[in-house]
């Protein structure tokens, strides 16, 4: 009997039961009682467990799992409990981990509890951006924003999660403003977040705790040496969340995507040749390229597209992400290269004209380092006598201003352009007597390019992308007598090396 339902059951006393231990033994009322009252869950709950003790069936959903798995708990039927679990386990997104994580701590469940948290650090991202993170406890909070495996993009991300927490709640939650933002790693937002964002923010101007630790951060800027010596403190970066990047290439007919761990491709729908790819904050933009009049954009977490649209449309631009925001730079409208430079902000998600590069160009590559937006290489048209440069620029989104610095060795365009280490390499590209098969990098501090170890063969259309410490040449064409680059090349200083995977055909990596 459950509350006033009534339940049947088979009585069946074995010799085996006789001998069982706790509850079912010869000497418990329940084993020659008529009737057994179960309390705690709902009658047509108890119903599946007994339908299942007889049939080891049961039907798990979404409408039923909570409420089993708490029955299931109660009783100590460890089957039923295991199925919610693994059940719970495959429901886990961006939108849920957080009440699946206090859910299993509630119910004890270490495995799920484990797969949930796991679930929030490696989507962090995505996941402080939903309803459910707004709701969260403060010791829940906390104990989230402290781990060092967290994994974000910048720093910066920890510091946006930590006010929208607050400013959900402000009149209850100001109490926890030092509490919360102690969590934040000052030191490792960027300058110019710190005295653009940071420091013009009205919550916090008031509590002189608060305002001490954005200056803490400010000052390890200048010195960091120093700044370690008399705080005493230790720095600890969060995961960076290139870790986990997929490079994503395409051309003419469709885009495939390549996946450093397990080095794996897959395709998508995009058809785009011209054009070029940004990952931020869990999305793909895809942008310019022929006949392309809007930006696309795939998020891999909801695996959802959709589309924005481009205030200037043109081919064989540049762009790279910094702090949410999607920095586009150059390209070509027919023959003539642009120095248009134009800001696309993820969050709000508008676009805003900056002023223009110092050299229109076209067929260069851009980077992001520490704030700074770097500009390299290209040409000023697509003529065959039209010089390719190898000046270099950098845009200081604090100031909003260009300026010069150290021209690479040789003039590139159709290069990579990636950073390891806090180096920028450029990867070979064409240069003004053909392909190029060398490799430099800038040192940031010294302002200055150094030679690396070559790649393998000459082209003259070559992009790659970093993960990690490693360079991955995806897509080349004009390499010696192949019309494309065939396999994955991988750089993990000192030299490349040829990985046993075949490219798929007939693409130009973005």
């Amino acid at each position: 009997m459950i509350s006033t339902s009534e339940i049947p059951a088979k009585h069946n006393r074995t010799e085996q039961g006789a001998k069982g231990k706790g509850e079912g033994t010869p000497h418990m009322m329940e084993y020659t009682s008529q009737e057994v009252e179960l309390g705690g869950a709902e009658p047509t709950i108890i119903e599946l467990l007994i339908e299942f003790i007889y049939t080891a069936k049961i039907s798990v959903n979404s409408n039923n799992v909570q409420s089993l798995l708490d029955a299931a708990n109660q009783y100590q039927i460890e089957p039923v409990k295991t199925m919610c679990v693994e059940f719970l386990k495959e429901q886990i997104d961006a939108t849920n981990c957080l009440g699946i994580s206090a859910l299993a701590d509630y119910m004890n469940c270490e495995e799920l509890k484990t797969v949930a948290e796991d679930f929030v650090l490696l989507n962090f991202t995505e996941v402080y951006k939903q309803e459910e993170f707004l709701q969260l406890d403060v010791t829940q909070l906390v104990h989230f924003l402290h781990q060092d495996k967290l994994v974000v993009l910048s720093e910066a991300q920890i510091y946006d999660a930590s006010v929208r927490w607050l400013k959900y709640d402000i009149c209850n939650r100001e109490q926890y403003m030092v509490q919360v933002l102690g969590c934040v790693r000052f030191p490792l937002v960027s300058k110019t977040f710190l005295s653009k964002t940071v420091q013009a923010e009205p919550l916090f101007q008031d509590n002189p705790e608060c305002l001490k630790m954005v200056i803490s951060g400010m000052t390890y800027h200048l010195d960091p040496d120093q700044h370690q010596q008399t705080s005493g403190e230790k720095i600890q970066p969060r995961h960076n969340k290139c870790n986990h990047v997929i490079a994503v290439f395409g051309g003419p007919q469709t885009v495939c995507a390549f996946n450093p761990v397990g080095h794996i491709f897959g395709s998508s729908s995009v058809k785009s040749q011209g054009g070029t790819v940004v990952f931020c904050s869990n999305v793909v933009y895809f942008m310019g390229g022929r006949r392309a009049y809007q930006m696309a954009a795939y998020n891999v977490l909801t695996r959802q597209w959709r589309q924005f649209a481009a205030p200037t449309n043109r081919e064989f631009l540049a762009a790279c992400a910094s702090e949410g925001n999607i920095y586009t730079s150059g390209g070509a409208v027919g023959k003539s290269a642009l120095a248009v430079f134009e800001c696309f902000d993820t969050r709000t998600e508008f676009w805003q004209v900056k002023p223009s590069m110092l050299i229109a160009r076209r067929g260069h590559s851009s980077v992001e380092v520490s704030g700074l937006i770097y500009v390299c290489g290209g040409t000023h048209t697509n003529n065959a006598s039209s010089r390719i440069l190898n000046e270099c620029e950098v845009f200081d989104p604090n100031t909003e201003q260009w300026s010069k610095i150290c021209r690479m060795k040789e003039a590139r365009k159709n290069h990579g352009l990636v950073v390891v280490n806090n180096k920028i390499y450029a990867v070979g590209g064409q240069g003004a007597t053909g392909g190029l098969d060398s490799v430099e990098y800038y040192d940031i501090d010294n302002n200055k390019w150094y030679s690396a170890s070559p790649v393998p063969w000459r082209g003259v259309s070559l992009k790659c992308a970093a993960v990690g410490e490693k360079i991955y040449v995806l897509a080349g064409k004009g390499f010696q007598w192949l019309s494309h680059l065939k396999h994955v090349l991988v750089y993990n200083t000192p030299h490349f090396r040829l990985l046993s995977i075949h490219l798929p055909s007939n693409h130009h990596f973005l």
